[in-house]
């Protein structure tokens, strides 16, 4: 996972959005609610190009109107099975990491294919020692 986990407040607008995504090489920001601290959704690239090819005024129009709600994240305690199943299950190529509550990284599909030749091995390994058992 990345374990940098950019923020943003609602009112942000989307061409800001466009901006920190560009100057940080990112694809993702969680948006939080800055007086109550909860998790509104999450902000991506694909939702900015969205917002370009719909038209919209991506200097004006604000985060909180096209965010992809509810946030879907998994505890850091979970294995990587159970966070490919959520991801396909909600039709997500991002999902944020928490660790009691709080953001501690982003779990991306790039990620998961990274890790598939490991987890690959894994299950041949896994499938071996049971034939010879």
């Amino acid at each position: 996972m990345t374990k940098s986990v950019r923020t943003i407040p609602p009112e942000t607008t989307a061409c800001d959005v466009a901006t920190l995504f560009a100057e940080q090489d990112t694809g993702s920001a969680v948006v939080v609610d800055p007086e109550t601290g909860e998790y509104s959704g999450i902000v991506t690239k694909s939702d900015i190009m969205q917002q370009v090819a719909a038209g919209a005024d991506i200097e004006s129009v604000r985060v909180a109107t096209f965010l992809s709600t509810p946030l879907v994240t998994i505890d850091s305690t979970e294995d990587i099975h159970t966070a490919a199943m959520l991801m396909k299950e909600h039709s997500i190529q991002r999902l944020p990491v928490t660790d009691d509550g709080d953001l501690v990284g982003v779990l991306t599909t790039t990620d998961l294919t990274h890790y598939l030749p490991r987890l690959r091995n894994t299950i041949l390994r896994r499938r071996n020692d049971l034939t010879s058992q």
